[in-house]
């Protein structure tokens, strides 16, 4: 592969946006890989950070999950409390919603487990 920019010389890397070759005088290095110098350099700098966002909200969504899962599985004890002691007659509905917010507690906890693993 040769450069882009100067056809007499090899390339020693892709720009990381337009994914062109580089030779060693016309490659920034932007961090996280080579960029041509200008906007293409922006942009990579943009996507880096982009990238470095994602992971920070990726890891940020396991919590979520496991937080909702333990908020649903409170309710489902809540429910199942009253169906027992048959809170106003309402014993008939309680053991159902009590099953329902199991089951989405465990729905969220096995996805948010697959987010922590990922």
């Amino acid at each position: 592969m040769i450069c882009f920019h100067h056809a007499d010389r090899p390339a020693v890397g892709v720009c990381k946006n337009c994914g062109r070759g580089l030779c060693r005088s016309c490659a920034v290095d932007v961090g996280n890989g080579l960029a041509c110098p200008g906007p293409c350099e922006e942009e990579a700098r943009a996507l880096n950070r982009v990238i470095a966002r994602n992971k920070t909200a990726y890891e940020k969504t396991s919590g979520a999950y496991l937080r909702v899962a333990a908020f649903y599985l409170a309710l489902a004890a809540v429910c199942l409390a009253g169906a027992i002691l048959d809170w106003r007659g309402f014993g008939w509905i309680l053991y159902p919603a009590a099953a329902i917010f199991t089951v989405s507690a465990f729905v969220h906890y096995s996805t948010g487990r697959r987010f922590e693993r990922e």
